[in-house]
């Protein structure tokens, strides 16, 4: 009988997803990373609309059909969160306010109880407060394990 696992929760910022579209015949590790999660019924996605939002608008600066394949699946899995101001009260601190876009997905990921996979610098002190789990992508690549 196979071992039934906790799904694991992820929140990719916009980062993730650029550095993925912006010239995906080069299969970068950000391309693989969002290939498995996508795949992988065992890993759950969430966002927020300024997520989306962001995601659409990079979507329309590297246009192709593979981009958009992409924006589909991932729209299409991920669950998009209502946040409350509450979260977004715990997580504001952080940032400055050139970086509330940030604060929004750091409060998606609090109320979510998501792990953010970044290589954004805003979310250091996040990641140092522990308030919330913040991957780089070569630690969701390590911690999913896939090879680069």
């Amino acid at each position: 009988m196979k071992e039934s696992r906790k799904p694991i929760r992820l929140l990719l910022d916009n980062n993730v997803f650029v550095a993925a579209v912006k010239n995906p015949t080069a299969k970068s590790i950000s391309l693989q990373l969002i290939l498995k999660i996508i795949k992988d019924s065992d890993i759950q996605l969430v966002g927020n609309m300024f997520l989306l939002e962001e995601m659409a608008k990079y979507a329309e600066v590297f246009k192709s059909p593979t981009v958009a394949l992409i924006l589909e699946a991932l729209v299409s899995k991920m669950d998009v969160i209502e946040i409350k101001e509450s979260f977004i009260k715990l997580v504001k601190g952080y940032f400055t306010m050139s970086e509330l876009v940030d604060a929004v997905h750091a409060a998606t990921c609090l109320q979510a109880e998501a792990i953010l996979v970044t290589n954004d610098k805003h979310f250091s002190k996040m990641k140092e407060s522990e308030i919330i789990i913040v991957w780089s992508i070569s630690e969701a690549l390590k911690e999913l394990g896939i090879r680069s």
